[in-house]
Formats: structure tokens, C-alpha cells, sequence
């Protein structure tokens, strides 16, 4: 099994990417982040669902302390006023400049281990600066569930 069979190509998130455009991409490939290019051309960090989310619907006190939260708190029930807020942000501000990194050649178990490494379930495959797409864990479960069969 080789890691470049599991390459999934994703769009890019670029300067002026807005929420709602970086959302569509990453539900229509069915990926949690994509990799965020500057207007240089160069791969510089990482746009992630994860994070947006994080950065802009939860409060860092309900976090801390989401083990006392209830079920019942209707009144921190995010507005779709709101929702329409954070789609036109654009994802400038939520660039993270760590992210996972392979070549098309990494070995299967390096991925793995890359992945496990940056705490991530998915890397960037980036060949000679040229991005070719996502490799997630469930792309590799996928293709061992068909090895199995």
C-alpha cells in the first residue's frame, strides 16, 4: 500500500477565503482542513474546521469547564445571525502555521506517524513545493478494509 494511491486533491484556502467558501471545500471533499497558500504561492499554514469553530462559537471558559455544562443551555444557543457573521469572516485570522507534511513517497507508517506526532487525523501531501492533496486515516482505513476483502 502507497501512500500516493490514498491522495484525496482539495482546493486551497488562500488570502480572502471566506468561511463559507473554506466550509464548502472542505464538505465537498469530505476533510476537516485545508492547506492555506499566500498570495506568494507558498503553503504557509493550515485553514481547519476544527479551529474556526473553536476560535468562533466557543467561549474558552466552556472549555475549561464543559464537563459542568448541562444539556440544557439553550441560551448559549449560537444565533443564525451569527452563523451569517462567521461564514463572511474570511480565514486569514485562522491560519495555524503548524501543520502535518508528507511527500507522495512518505511511507505509509511515517504518515501515520507524522499524523500521531501533530495530534491530526489527516497531512497535506506536498511534493517539491507542489500541494497534491490529503491523506486522512480514514483514507488508510478505507484501503485496508479493501486489502481485507
Amino acid at each position: 500500500m502507497e501512500l500516493s494511491s490514498l491522495i484525496k486533491p482539495t482546493g486551497l484556502a488562500c488570502p480572502g477565503t471566506s468561511i463559507a467558501e473554506f466550509f464548502s471545500e472542505c464538505v465537498k471533499a469530505d476533510v476537516q482542513g485545508l492547506p492555506f497558500q499566500d498570495a506568494d504561492g507558498n503553503i504557509t499554514g493550515k485553514a481547519s474546521i476544527r479551529h474556526v469553530l473553536k476560535e468562533s462559537c466557543i467561549p474558552d471558559f466552556m472549555v475549561q469547564h464543559a464537563h459542568l455544562l448541562g444539556n440544557k443551555i439553550q441560551h448559549l444557543l449560537i444565533p443564525d445571525s451569527y452563523v451569517h457573521e462567521v461564514l463572511s469572516l474570511t480565514i486569514d485570522d485562522f491560519i495555524l502555521s503548524r501543520m502535518a507534511v508528507a511527500t507522495s513517497a512518505t511511507p505509509i507508517t511515517k504518515a501515520l506517524a507524522i499524523m500521531e506526532n501533530m495530534d491530526t487525523t489527516y497531512l497535506f501531501i506536498i511534493d517539491d513545493g507542489v500541494y497534491k492533496g490529503i491523506v486522512s486515516i480514514m483514507g488508510i482505513a478505507q484501503v485496508m478494509l479493501q486489502i481485507r476483502r
